[in-house]
């Protein structure tokens, strides 16, 4: 009966062990060929599997010739991300080699040999460089605009970059993934992870969650006991049980004020079962750009940190001002995107009998349950902010119950000059006439917001927004009864 026992026990080991194999199989070319994947801090990802259609020089190793792939032809098809870059070359069994990008000159490249698999060689450096039975090679950027997890805690952010993600201290652990019977055996199926616990990136912060987002533009509050998981060019998120996903974390927002964009449709619908209602949405206008210039007029109102949706852009942030809801609800998750999935402001307020308006620019930003009120440059001054101002006021003069006012003038300025510089400044100055203007006269309550702000940036547009970060996300909050 031991023995028995034994060889029963064997075959169930025999069993799990094949199974782990197909749980985690390791990426082949049709060929047959393990595949060498070119990811980290790289504008797209790069898989090697075989030589066709690479530019190939003759590589001599140990009285063979081999046909090599140059290292750099392969990063500039996978495109460096920032600056002081770093290569690390990872093999399957764990050995890591790094080398800085600058050393790396056209002699170096990837071969195939049928022993070692891929391999690496580098005529001019030490023979540690050449990696046998390589499986990644891994991008190490450095620079804001290099993509990776975001950390945001007070006035503090930080990124932990992609390529930066695979460094990172983890823990390996086994992940019961659940058990299979047949008669009278059975097998339980575990997974090899390698687990990164998030309290190595969060400066001890003494908090047991944030604010999570992801790149599908859903928000989540997870504990910070959780873990990250590198998966080339993104990270998921796994819960303190190394088992509850969530793909492609963009960020952490570990103190997120309480408000957030999505709350304007029920404030706003509250509103109206008592009066009537002023929209004023001012386009990228962040929360430290109004607190810094206090204009007169919303300067001596109490404004308030809000929160805004990811992609801070304004297509997704408008749409989720409107329907209450974070992008995968409403259906806007990028630009080009216009059909909502959901009823908006307008039609909610068309069920409690109220009649809207919606004040825009040029163009439809998102199509609406109502038809917006177009604006053109009549006077040929650059912006529409003039002519959506004077719209407005006929608007409220005819005794709208929702009057919802978009200004675009303050993105296009922070776009060109910075969110910080004197010339933004001066267009908030002209902003808050207007918005006062638009008071006056009017009894009901009053919303002023923004969809995103901005941060400063370098190259053609000196602000930008879009990121996961303080600048973009956090915008102003204002409401007040107009009597």
């Amino acid at each position: 009966m031991k023995r028995k026992g034994t060889s029963v026990l064997t075959a169930l080991l025999l069993c799990a062990l094949a199974l782990l194999g197909a749980l985690n199989p390791p990426r082949a070319h049709a060929s047959g060929l393990p595949s060498l994947v070119v990811t980290g801090d790289v504008v797209r990802e790069v898989v090697l599997t075989g030589c066709e259609g690479w530019e190939t020089v003759k590589i001599e190793y140990r009285g063979a010739v081999y046909d090599g792939v140059p290292l750099l032809s392969v990063l500039a098809q996978a495109e460096v991300c920032g600056e002081q870059v770093q290569i690390l070359l990872a093999a399957h069994d764990g050995v890591v080699a790094a080398l800085s990008l600058d050393e790396i000159t056209q002699d170096c490249c990837l071969f195939w040999h049928p022993e070692n698999r891929w391999q690496f060689t580098a005529p001019d450096h030490p023979p540690q460089a050449r990696v046998k039975d390589l499986e990644y090679v891994v991008v190490i950027g450095t620079g804001p605009e290099v993509p990776g997890v975001r950390f945001i805690h007070g006035l503090e952010e930080s990124t932990v970059t992609y390529g930066t993600l695979f460094t990172a201290d983890a823990l390996q652990r086994l992940i019961k993934e659940g058990e299979a019977r047949r008669g009278d055996c059975s097998v339980t199926a575990f997974t090899k992870r390698s687990l990164i616990p998030l309290g190595q990136f969060v400066g001890g912060a003494e908090l047991p969650a944030a604010l999570a987002y992801f790149a599908d533009g859903s928000q989540l509050e997870v504990p910070l006991d959780g873990f990250l998981e590198w998966r080339g060019r993104s990270g998921d998120y796994l819960g303190p049980d190394g088992r509850t996903r969530r793909p492609d974390l963009k960020g952490l927002w570990l103190d997120p004020p309480e408000l957030s964009v999505t709350q304007l449709l029920p404030a706003a619908l509250q509103a109206l079962e008592t009066g009537r209602v002023l929209i004023v949405l001012l386009d990228g206008l962040g929360y430290y750009e109004l607190i810094q210039v206090q204009p007169p007029f919303l300067g001596s109102k109490q404004v308030q940190r809000a929160r805004t949706v990811f992609p801070s852009i304004t297509p997704v942030a408008l749409a989720s001002l409107l329907t209450g809801e974070l992008p995968p609800r409403h259906g806007i998750t990028a630009r080009g995107q216009r059909e909502l999935q959901v009823p908006d402001l307008f039609a909610r307020a068309a069920e409690l009998g109220k009649d809207s308006v919606m004040v825009e620019g040029t163009t439809k930003v998102v199509n609406t349950s109502i038809s917006p009120v177009l604006n053109a440059d009549l006077d040929g001054d650059g912006t529409t902010d003039g002519e959506i101002f004077r719209a407005a006021q006929e608007e409220l003069a005819r005794g709208a119950d929702l009057v919802f006012v978009h200004f675009h003038g303050y993105d296009d300025v922070a776009h060109s000059c910075g969110p910080f510089s004197p010339e933004a400044a001066a267009k908030l100055l002209e902003l808050d006439a207007y918005v006062e203007d638009l008071c006056q006269g009017f009894t009901g309550t009053v919303f002023v917001l923004a969809d995103h702000g901005q941060h400063p940036a370098a190259g053609d547009k000196l602000g930008d927004h879009g990121q996961f970060s303080l600048l973009d996300l956090t915008i102003p909050w204002l409401k007040w009864e107009q009597p």
